[in-house]
């Protein structure tokens, strides 16, 4: 059996396609009517921080102890990964109570034989399936392309603030 599907290059395509469909309807609008689109544009924006904010003035931030306590456990399994595996790390809990994990290398090779293997496997599947946000992609990194790993984590509850 042989399946393959270019689903990357027609992305990029059609990406392609409406970048030059947005320049097309930006070249044809006169100077008064882009800037009536980028101040609706700026509007919508305003509106929607405008929104988080007031919802981030009702409610308020308490570290969730499990969640913490899980992240305090798996940075020391990351860090034998990191270590194991070659990757750069960086792990850094911020005032906002998520935390970030980073790793940056060459690639990675999840292998199947042995306890080790495993132990990798299930870390990064952990990571993964722990965290609010996960990115995966590539940079370039002193002229060389490298795989970059990206991991936020909330280690905290929003509770309603009540009315007194």
């Amino acid at each position: 059996m042989k399946i393959e599907h270019f689903y990357y290059d027609e992305q990029e395509k059609w990406l392609a396609q409406m970048k030059a469909a947005m320049e097309k309807h930006d070249a044809k609008l006169s100077e008064e009517e882009r800037t009536l689109e980028q101040k609706k544009s700026d509007m919508e924006l305003q509106n929607i921080i405008q929104n988080a904010e007031r919802e981030e003035k009702q409610t308020y931030r308490i570290v969730n102890t499990e969640k913490y306590c899980w992240f305090k456990n798996i940075t020391k399994r990351v860090i034998q990964f990191a270590q194991l595996s070659g990757c750069n790390i960086k792990i850094e809990t911020l005032s906002s109570m998520d935390a970030v994990i980073k790793m940056q290398t060459g690639c990675i090779w999840l292998l199947s034989d042995g306890e080790d293997a495993q132990q990798d496997k299930r870390v990064i599947q952990e990571l993964i399936d722990q965290a609010e946000h996960v990115y995966i992609g590539n940079s370039e990194r002193e002229g060389k392309k490298v795989l970059d790993m990206e991991f936020v984590f909330r280690l905290y509850e929003k509770l309603k603030k009540t009315e007194n």
